[in-house]
């Protein structure tokens, strides 16, 4: 529709033009020489209509701000952008289960013979304990003393102990082996012995019938028909007692 106001102002200039012409060639004033100012003023209202859509469309062309039309939903798997969330709080370290352990619960503790750095003797390596049943073969130490005071007594033979990063103890481990009656043990190494089922055969195979405390006399081991047969552990003040027919020294 613009563009016919155009076309309509362009027509009415032209003919005030014409008309001015010929009133500058002499021709006596009239009705026609008073109607050119007013063509003209007309023409150029005209032409200012019209041509205000036109500049409008020119400056949505060029990225004017103001676009035409409806918007469209928000694309597929777009979201608004915003600042980051705050990282949730590190869930707490699950609890040591070590450090649920009491007086006469049982561990596991690897073992490994190795040779002293300094003396080249062999001697016995301890690996990172784990909580154990007591039934089963592989419990061969007993808690004796927990807290975290220095382990006394006669009877431990290892310690274990963690503390947390700031240095707070987890826990505190006093360890004496377990020496379990009517267990059977292979004692080829009698400083480190391993629990194993009594159907296992083999020279160093023994059955415990009674561990004595606070002594190192063996007159109160239990008897069969063989007599008895017991190890004593001087710095522990503990006996040992096997079956007659069981000889843990050979």
């Amino acid at each position: 529709m613009h563009w016919v106001l155009i076309a309509v102002a362009v027509s009415l200039l032209v003919a005030a033009t014409v008309i001015g012409i010929r009133r500058t060639r002499g021709r006596p004033r009239g009705e026609r020489g008073a109607l050119a100012p007013v063509l003209a003023l007309l023409g150029a209202l005209a032409l200012l209509i019209g041509l205000l859509p036109a500049a409008q469309d020119v400056a949505s062309d060029l990225g004017g701000a103001t676009v035409a039309g409806t918007a469209g939903p928000t694309a597929p798997g777009l979201v608004p952008a915003g600042l980051p969330t705050a990282t949730t709080s590190a869930k707490p370290a699950a609890p040591d289960p070590l450090a649920a352990l009491r007086v006469g619960d049982c561990v596991e503790v690897p073992m490994d013979q190795v040779a002293d750095p300094k003396t080249g003797e062999p001697t016995w390596e301890a690996g990172s304990p784990a909580p154990a049943d007591c039934d089963s073969l592989d419990a061969n130490y007993r808690v004796v003393q927990t807290g975290p005071g220095e382990c006394t007594g006669n009877l431990y033979k290892l310690e274990t102990s963690r503390h947390d990063k700031s240095g707070n103890l987890i826990y505190h481990l006093c360890l004496a082996f377990d020496w379990r009656v009517g267990v059977c043990y292979d004692a080829t190494q009698m400083d480190e012995p391993l629990k194993v089922d009594c159907t296992t055969p083999g020279p160093h195979i023994v059955q415990v019938t009674a561990v004595l405390l606070d002594t190192t006399e063996g007159g109160g081991c239990p008897r069969d028909g063989q007599g008895a047969v017991w190890v004593v552990w001087e710095k522990r003040v503990m006996t040992v007692c096997f079956r007659g027919s069981d000889d843990p020294g050979r």
